[in-house]
This record gives C-alpha cells, structure tokens and sequence, in this order.
C-alpha cells in the first residue's frame, strides 16, 4: 500500500498588501498601545522611528529588543536598537528591525536601519535627522497576474533598495506640555514602501500621567493624501507599572483600531507588551508588540525608564 504526505502550507495573509504593511513603520509596545500617538512625547528609542527631534528631552542611555507579530497579516518583526542622549547635548540613537509579512503569499520582507541624531538649540526647541536605509524583497508569480512586473516582485532580489531622511522638530513652550511636528521619508521615494508622510502632535505630560493626540498625512501610499488621527494616553501606577491606552484612525484603509498596553520598570530594565485590534474594518488586524530594555545609566530608570513620567524632568 502507497502513501502520500501533503505539504501543509499556512493560509496567506487576509489583510490588504497596504494594511499588513502599515506604511513600514516600527513601532515599539508604548508607541502601539497609544495608538500611535508618540510624535510630540516620545523619547529615547521610540524618537528614532518617529520624531528624532524628542531625544534631548530624556536624560537616557537605553537598549532595546524587540519583536512583534499580526497572525492576520502574518507579520513579524525582530530587532533592536540604542538611544543615548546623556553623555553630551548631542542626541543619537541606531537601530535595526528585519521583518516580513505574508510569507505564504507575498512573501515581502525588509530590513530598516536608521541612524538619528538631535540638538537642543535651548530649552524649548530641538531639531533632529534620521537617515534610514530600507531594503524590500518580495516574491514572483503572486501577484493577481501570475509573473508579472505590474501586480509582483520581480526576479532581481531587491525590489526597493534606497536611502532617506526623517526630520523634525519640537517646541516646548511651557513645562509638560510639546508640540511636534516630523516629515518622513522627505526624499519622495515615489513609493508605498517609503512614502512620504507628514505627521505632527500635541502631549502633555506631569508626573504620573501623559496625553497625546497625533494627526499624519500619508501623500504616497494612495491616489490622494490620505490621513490618520491617533490618541493615547498613560499613567503610571507605583512607579513601577506603566497603563496605557489609545485609539486610532486610519483613513486609507477606513479602519477604527482600540490599543492598550502595560509592563514593569526597575531600576535597570523594563519589560513592556501592547497591542491594537481594529474594530471597524474590512480586514480586521491585531498587532502585538513586547520589548525588553537595559538601562545602563540607573538614574534613567529613576522616573519610569525613560519618558514614562514626563519629559519636563530632563535630569531623570
């Protein structure tokens, strides 16, 4: 008697290419579970993927792993990163992310390193610059036209393989309270992969608690501009358990996506975990995201890790 063994394979992703993708952006457990909304108070490793102008307005020395995953996008991320912005007024932070998604359909993956660098030009404004280099791969003989060019990857690995530049800036004009404003990807790649896209923010933040509420313009990734809204907020409890949660609006893809997200600080780590569903969608996706981060200078720690209990206390 002949037997056969069928490969199993795992169904392809059930989100739109635009959807699992997310614009290409990294987002850290704090960043997912305030929905988003982290360009005006989100320092150390979360300014590097987002507003690199916030690195001055936390006193820190941090390193990060991370990881993330979307089982409906069939997405994963892995990677890591360094912040430093306490041993001279000069701020900078690296960081490397490789990822896919769809592996079983698409099978686009990249890898994204960026470099940031930020200068406090006085007490209530910073600028800053992130060069980033992105590299897409993707399959052939995927697409809704079988091997072709127009709807696939092509045979010459890698479909997208360039360098650009973030930059930002922040205002603070009176204590616990940041406005700003980033321009992503300002080279005008011409590309979904790395669009161009301009987002900006209003935080507040003081001691225990912080507020922000984001808008973007994506200018690329769709026939028109399209935009997001996002909110988020934080407390933190005992000094030592940060609560976070948010909401966010995607207008490409007409979705509405809830976020919450929690984790422990000590003295010289932290482990945090977040994650977003959307609620209202044509394809529903979830994204959870978990980090775990050294802190090498202990006083960094000494107000939540970093910019956990608010940016005012700059000696943290």
């Amino acid at each position: 008697m002949l037997t056969s063994a069928a490969l199993a394979h795992a169904d392809p992703s059930s989100t739109t290419p635009q959807q699992g993708y997310d614009l290409g952006e990294i987002q850290n457990p704090r960043t997912v579970a305030m929905g988003g909304a982290q360009n005006a108070t989100g320092t150390s490793t979360t300014a590097l993927y987002l507003n690199p102008a916030n690195l001055p307005y936390a006193h820190v020395y941090h390193f990060e792993a991370l990881a993330d995953f979307s089982p409906e996008a069939r997405r994963t991320n892995f990677g890591g990163a360094i912040a430093d912005s306490s041993t001279s007024k000069l701020a900078g932070a690296f960081g490397g992310m490789w990822s896919q998604v769809d592996p079983d359909g698409a099978r686009r993956a990249w890898t994204d390193l960026r470099l940031a660098l930020a200068f406090p030009l006085a007490d209530q404004i910073s600028i800053g610059m992130t060069g980033r280099y992105l590299r897409v791969s993707q399959s052939v003989a995927n697409g809704a036209f079988g091997d072709s060019f127009v709807s696939d990857g092509t045979r010459n690995d890698p479909v997208f393989s360039r360098f650009t530049f973030d930059a930002g800036v922040t205002v603070a004009p009176t204590p616990g309270l940041y406005f700003g404003l980033v321009g992503h990807n300002l080279t005008n790649p011409g590309t979904s992969l790395a669009p161009t896209t301009l987002a900006g923010g209003v935080g507040f933040t003081k001691d225990v608690f912080t507020l922000e509420a984001n808008g973007l313009a994506d200018f690329t990734t769709w026939k028109g501009t399209r935009g997001r809204f996002m909110f988020g907020g934080e407390l933190m409890l005992a000094g030592h358990v940060p609560l976070r949660a948010g909401y966010r609006y995607d207008g490409g893809q007409r979705a509405h996506a809830l976020s919450a997200g929690l984790g422990y600080v000590d003295k010289r780590w932290s482990v945090e975990v977040g994650g977003r569903h959307d609620i209202v969608a044509d394809h529903p996706m979830t994204l959870f995201s978990m980090s775990l981060r050294y802190f090498v200078d202990p006083k960094a720690a000494d107000s939540g890790g970093e910019e956990d209990l608010g940016m005012d206390q700059k000696d943290h």
